[in-house]
């Protein structure tokens, strides 16, 4: 029996607290994102891709997939986390994730009448067909705890130095 590092519980098998759902390796408060959360996202990116004509959308994606979000995720606090390395997806992971893995998924949705899409319900890790294509997880990160370094605002590197003798 190991605890949680968020809850306190008895953290029990796999990948995120079977209570809180903080995800092992990741900072503290950094669950995973439910079922629920992951189908408002889905909405959401569909109501974004209309209001937006889908341009607006398409040139949001091009700025949001360096940090492992799509719009949707952007707006809602959630982000995408490659598997092997506990980081933030790269562009290019998101890219593949979203323009070959889920339109390949789609495809494999027509043979199986929409079920490939409710995967995430029965999976330990909350993880979709394309999620596992491209090994990542999709987290809650409402603080950017795992927004990537070199996207820190200037403002940020100069708060975090502001204390700091000149020259060290």
């Amino acid at each position: 029996m190991r605890p949680c590092p968020n809850c306190g519980r008895d953290w029990g098998q796999g990948l995120a607290c079977q209570f809180c759902r903080q995800v092992a390796g990741l900072p503290q408060g950094v669950p995973l994102a439910t079922p629920a959360l992951r189908f408002g996202e889905y909405l959401l990116e569909g109501v974004l891709i209309v209001v937006t004509l889908v341009i607006g959308w398409l040139i949001w994606s091009l700025f949001a997939f360096a940090n492992g979000q799509t719009p949707a995720k952007q707006v809602l606090g959630m982000r995408c986390v490659k598997l092997r390395t506990e980081q933030t997806a790269t562009w290019g992971t998101m890219f593949l994730r979203e323009a070959i893995a889920k339109p390949v998924i789609g495809l494999l949705a027509w043979v199986t009448f929409g079920i490939v899409y409710f995967w995430l319900l029965w999976d330990r890790n909350t993880q979709q067909l394309w999620d596992k294509m491209v090994d990542t997880i999709v987290v809650k990160d409402p603080q950017d705890a795992m927004r990537p370094a070199e996207q820190k605002s200037d403002a940020e590197d100069w708060a975090s130095t502001a204390g700091s003798p000149a020259g060290e």
